[in-house]
């Protein structure tokens, strides 16, 4: 099968800048007449053509970003995606977003995607696959991990918060005050090289530098009703956690119902309770939940300023860590003396 011919190619024969040739077929854009000759020349010679609407979009917009996501049901994701797209929009970028249900299918249309031409490629929600990362980079097109970390093993770009540290934060809290009989419920069961996964990392290290242990896990999904099945399972075992860090606010919400409404149980009093993300909700009442906060807003800034130098240069390497910070609530009680 012949390979398809991109504007790399195009931009690698004539040794000129792969924006030079998207703009060599804008009959508006300033560009020399001789290299705006030389490239058409090229390209029908090779038989490429770039996409109607990659040409319309690039006559409007200095940089087109495709936003590759997982999920935005999930109420913090949303609100990354908000955020996100208000900064690359104020930026005067157009972002290009793409809904995925998982890596896999991203990956399978990774080519699709980079047929719009973007400038860059940002990808949050899930951990991409290496071979998504090794076409981008074949093809000139720069990528961001957002909000996870890089992949063993692979030079990847990322901007994300301290999830590890996060976790390990929820494990020192809980052991302050008193716990013992220690559950976590989990995203994605630490199986995967996601965030879910650096949490319950650092959670179990924080674990055992006080010489603790976690008694329960229970693998759900970031929902509601899997903090819900949760609740159900820690509090019909022969022995109930005295302290519960859940994955995500979503899932502790659904943990801290249940275990009022089905087994008359409430935090602090009888269990000390933890969340992660520090969505909107977490702060209302009934919950006003004790969690572990991302900061949003740094994290995305830092983002879209990586994403406009990757723009300049394609070759810099973009690795940004933001701390977070433990926010206590009514779900914890008064930590005991040091």
């Amino acid at each position: 099968m012949t390979q398809k011919v991109t504007a790399l190619d195009i931009a690698t024969r004539l040794d000129v800048s792969r924006s030079t040739v998207s703009r060599a077929f804008d009959p508006m854009s300033r560009i020399s007449p001789d290299v705006r000759r030389r490239v058409l020349k090229l390209a029908h010679e090779l038989g490429y053509r770039p996409t109607t609407a990659a040409r319309l979009m690039m006559r409007e917009y200095p940089h087109v970003i495709a936003v590759i996501v997982r999920d935005v049901t999930n109420p913090m994701r949303a609100g990354i995606m908000t955020r996100l797209i208000r900064e690359l929009e104020r930026g005067g970028n157009l972002p290009l977003v793409f809904q995925v249900p998982n890596a896999r299918s991203a990956s399978a249309r990774i080519e699709a995607i980079l047929s719009h031409l973007p400038s860059a490629v940002v990808m949050t929600g899930f951990m991409p696959t290496s071979s998504m990362l090794t076409l981008c980079s074949q093809r000139g097109t720069p990528t961001l991990i957002l909000n996870r970390g890089g992949i063993k093993g692979l030079a990847a770009n990322y901007v994300t918060s301290d999830h590890f540290a996060g976790g390990r934060m929820a494990a020192a809290e809980l052991v302050a005050r008193g716990c013992r009989n220690i559950g976590f419920v989990s995203g994605h069961g630490g199986n995967d090289p996601d965030a879910s996964a650096e949490r319950l990392r650092g959670f179990l290290a924080g674990l055992e530098q006080a010489g603790a242990v976690a008694m329960a896990a229970h693998d759900g999904d970031h929902t509601y009703e899997s903090g819900r099945q949760a609740a159900r399972e820690f509090f019909t075992a022969r022995t109930r956690p005295d302290g519960v860090f859940c994955g995500n606010d979503l899932m502790a919400m659904g943990f801290k119902d249940t275990a009022e409404e089905e087994f008359r149980l409430t935090a602090p009093a009888d269990f000390q309770l933890i969340g992660y993300d520090n969505i909107e909700t977490a702060g209302y009442r009934p919950y006003r939940l004790s969690t572990v906060a991302q900061d949003m807003a740094a994290v995305i800034a830092a983002a879209v300023r990586g994403i406009n130098e990757l723009v300049e240069r394609p070759d810099k390497s973009i690795r940004v860590t933001v701390p977070v910070e433990f926010i206590a609530r009514n779900t914890t009680a008064e930590r005991g003396p040091e």
